[in-house]
């Protein structure tokens, strides 16, 4: 009893300003969602569909930097303090090379949203906001990259208060570049994006100074390599599965966005503020998954199979309880968080219905993000990929298509898609470790005797 006590103190300990973090990541966009929304209806469709080119891309790669943590916890875990550097400097340039794609691929926001049929005058306007957003991925590449270090070495702090500092900075600029106060320009939806653009160079700023002037450079052998291209060939291994995995959900998820524009620019903002409110709550759930991850990962370093299990049932017991939670308060304070974004009755009335309905899908998704990162820290990389191939590609884009416009659930039809689609990789991911857990246990059972 003593040792699970202990063991909840350790994976609370560190979970927690991992939650805050990634709430604050949510956080900085329902700023943009609330100041937009209150400022223009139109200018919050303009918004969401902008962002959709940029969306798609920063989970593909967070995906694809997410290999950092991997290997990091997994060297801390084998106490190879000395081998940890060359990771993070291996990950610099892939993470840059990896965001100046993503802004290539947002230069061409509009050509994308034109070629999903959406009307012309919202594709323009919504490629506007696409190419500036994209300014801010190579430096969204950077902040993530040395985020995952510093949580792979149990030091998740200071990214905690860069991201409370982040919100703080941003609330203000949203007001000045939004609205047009103290001399500068009102620019609604655009003012917003570079608000975005101002807070990652402040994060940038702030993580790599961090890591300069605090970390211990010898300890972690950060003065022994340099930033490199070669080798790195394990990172990006990792980072092939978990950015085709991530670009397939957030793909999903934008495919719904894609699909509430053919219903009007209302559907298009309720469903933008169903998916931030849903997006809040989700980030609470993965900052457990995070941390359950770091511990699997350095269980994993440690050779402790045993350790590997228990860790990853103990935060999905963990994580399963607040997003009950999480989710009753969802449902209770639907209206008054689709009030919360929009003045708009008819666009808050149907976002707080949307909400209410979708709330029940919290548990899943946030489960089988634990699961999945679990499974990766534990070396099983293609195994999630693949069921996020199933659930996504097979069964929440197909079927939220189908509730939506054959059924004529309308707007309803897009909380049906992501309850469906979070439910199946759910069910999955448990069976996945379970298996593995049944085959390690009888590993070491084999090499006992």
């Amino acid at each position: 009893m003593n040792n699970l006590t202990q063991d909840i103190k350790t994976l609370l300990n560190l979970a927690w300003p991992v939650v805050i973090s990634r709430v604050g990541i949510l956080t900085l966009g329902i700023t943009d969602t609330v100041m937009v929304g209150r400022y223009a209806s139109e200018h919050l469709a303009y918004l969401g569909i902008g962002m959709v080119p940029s969306n798609i891309f920063i989970l593909v790669m967070i995906g694809l930097l997410m290999g950092t943590s991997v290997l990091v916890s997994n060297r801390y875990g084998a106490g190879q303090y000395d081998k940890i550097g060359e990771v993070l400097w291996q990950a610099l340039p892939w993470g840059i090379a990896i965001g100046l794609v993503g802004f290539l691929f947002c230069y061409f926001g509009e050509f994308w949203l034109l070629l999903t049929g959406q009307d012309a005058e919202l594709a323009a306007k919504g490629g506007h906001i696409s190419v500036i957003a994209g300014l801010s991925l190579p430096l969204a590449a950077i902040h993530m990259t040395t985020g995952f270090f510093l949580e792979g070495i149990r030091n998740p702090r200071p990214g905690m208060v860069i991201m409370i500092a982040a919100n703080i900075i941003n609330i203000f600029a949203n007001y000045v570049l939004v609205y047009g106060v103290y001399g500068f320009p009102e620019l609604g939806a655009e003012g917003s994006i570079w608000a975005t653009f101002i807070v990652r160079v402040m994060q940038v700023v702030a993580i790599l100074s961090y890591v300069y002037f605090f970390i211990d450079h010898k300890k972690f052998g950060l003065n022994k390599t340099q930033i490199t291209w070669r080798g790195g060939t394990e990172l990006r291994r990792i980072g092939y599965a978990s950015g085709i995995s991530m670009g397939l959900e957030n793909g999903a998820f934008n495919a719904l966005v894609l699909f509430a524009g053919f219903l009007g620019t209302a559907a298009v903002a309720a469903h933008v503020i169903m998916i931030n409110v849903f997006a809040v709550f989700f980030m609470m759930g993965l900052g457990f998954g995070v941390a359950t991850a770091v511990s699997v990962g350095n269980a994993n370093g440690a050779g402790d199979m045993r350790q590997v299990s228990r860790w990853a049932w103990l935060g999905l017991s963990i994580q399963s309880f607040v997003m009950v939670v999480a989710g009753i308060i969802m449902f209770v304070m639907a209206q008054q968080l689709g009030a919360f974004f929009s003045t708009d009755p008819a666009v808050f009335n149907l976002a707080a219905a949307m909400i209410a309905w979708v709330a029940i899908a919290l548990v899943f998704d946030t489960g089988q993000s634990l699961l999945a990162m679990a499974l990766r820290a534990r070396g099983d990389t293609w195994a999630p990929t693949l069921i996020h191939f199933i659930a996504y590609g097979v069964v929440m884009i197909p079927l939220a298509y189908i509730m939506i416009f054959p059924l004529g659930r309308g707007a309803m039809g897009l909380a049906d898609g992501v309850i469906l689609g979070t439910f199946v990789p759910f069910m999955l991911v448990m069976w996945r470790y379970r298996q593995l857990d049944r085959r390690a246990l009888k590993q070491e059972a084999t090499q006992a005797a």
